[in-house]
């Protein structure tokens, strides 16, 4: 066992005791980081505060702080929920009984896979962290028995730091230990061009900053944009439906899957005109909640 195992052994072993502990506990635990982070650290004030001024340029000061101490305020929920979510190991039951994501229409997800593969195209909304227990997410209407769990992907990118990277993968499938959906985005091409004819499920958060290839994507948010054609690109080669995803925050502990059609056959569509539709549905999201998106990223460079 090399030292990168050792150290992600151990990091996996403190999430795992942490996350044994009542989610209401962590949060209080959350609290106090989100109080450490805006008022000791300082953690990206200075990002945080100036993409929500250049997002928002009609709110005064007040508005745009009160955002910010909201927006703190979630990154501590998240960091609560992602460590309770790692102790759910092998224990789907327990998410159950949380409810802590609900799909609203896992019908339109249905009727989008019933003849082809599917794009889910979410965002930094809600946690995007536990999106590796999506196959577990649905109550209402059973997934389990239309959809494989070996055919619902979820598309992520590999941290520069390895430890993180392996801490963090392992932790996105805690309460399903045996899952092998996870795909890394730089290999998503060859991975869904070979299971065309299975008609495969991804998800896949498309409105971080391009490492790449950068695109057009128009206004969004008050600022000129540039985003990843990739996934929508894909779709259109391949034939496959495009959706929106949309998190929703209903309350602390509580999140909403959403699906809206950006299109149910992408085939022959230009990808820069789907994403800018993208990015449109998630503006909109935005400005219903705004300290549900990730505004310490460096989004505008």
């Amino acid at each position: 066992m090399n030292g990168t195992d050792i150290k992600v052994r151990i990091y996996r072993s403190l999430i795992s005791a942490f996350g044994s502990l009542p989610l209401g506990f962590l949060y209080k635990i959350g609290d106090a980081a989100s109080w450490f982070m805006k008022s000791v650290l300082s953690y990206r004030k200075g990002v945080i505060y100036t993409n929500l001024a250049r997002s928002f340029p009609e709110k005064y000061y007040d508005e745009i702080d009160r955002i910010a101490r909201q927006y703190y305020k979630r990154l501590g929920e998240i960091a609560a929920e992602t460590i309770w979510f790692g102790g759910c190991h092998g224990n789907g039951d327990k998410l159950h009984r949380q409810r802590i994501y609900d799909y609203t229409n896992p019908e339109v997800l249905l009727d989008a896979n019933k003849d082809r593969g599917v794009f889910c195209m979410t965002s930094h909304c809600g946690n995007w962290e536990l999106l590796g227990g999506i196959y577990e997410y649905s109550y209402t209407a059973d997934l389990r028995s239309h959809i494989d769990m070996d055919n619902f992907y979820v598309a992520y990118r590999a941290m520069y730091n390895k430890v993180s990277d392996k801490v963090f993968y392992e932790n996105r499938k805690a309460p399903l230990p045996d899952y092998k959906g996870q795909v890394e985005d730089v290999k998503l091409l060859r991975h869904a061009v070979a299971r065309k004819n299975d008609k495969p499920i991804y998800v896949m958060i498309a409105d971080q900053f391009p490492y790449k290839a950068c695109h057009d994507a128009g206004i969004f948010l008050n600022q000129k944009t540039v985003g990843m054609l990739g996934g929508f690109a894909l779709a259109a080669k391949l034939g496959f439906a495009v959706l929106y995803m949309r998190q929703e925050r209903l309350e602390r502990g509580h999140y909403r899957l959403t699906y809206d059609v950006i299109t149910e056959n992408a085939s022959g569509q230009d990808p820069e005109e789907l994403m800018k539709k993208y990015f449109r549905m998630l503006e909109a999201d935005i400005r219903k909640d705004p300290a549900n998106w990730l505004w310490s990223h460096k989004r505008w460079h």
